[in-house]
């Protein structure tokens, strides 16, 4: 089965950039590594042609399945409710790709 991609883009406020980043790298992406077929998570900063979201996180899942079981899990619903306590003011979209070459 082909792997999937899952992004999710953030703009916070510049006031609380420092301890999101701090936050992000230090408990969500290590907390998403515990789930079962994830195969990594990375994180980007915007530097060219992004006009809207400065952050995009990147999540590699092992195949579909796991992906969709993952959308469906109370662990998805713990790591939104985190995100929400601390930056309920950030924007943030959301997308899946699956691999299709090679």
């Amino acid at each position: 089965m082909a792997m999937v991609l899952f992004t999710v883009r953030a703009t916070i406020p510049a006031d609380m950039e420092d301890n999101f980043n701090r936050w992000y790298n230090d408990e969500h992406c290590p907390h998403m590594l515990r789930y079962r077929g994830v195969v990594s998570a990375r994180r980007y900063r915007a530097i060219l042609g992004e006009d809207k979201y400065q952050y995009m996180a990147v999540y590699e899942f092992q195949d579909e399945p796991t992906f969709r079981r993952f959308m469906e899990s109370d662990f998805l619903d713990e790591l939104r409710a985190a995100y929400n306590a601390e930056y309920a003011v950030s924007e943030r979209k959301v997308c899946a790709y699956t691999l299709v070459w090679p």
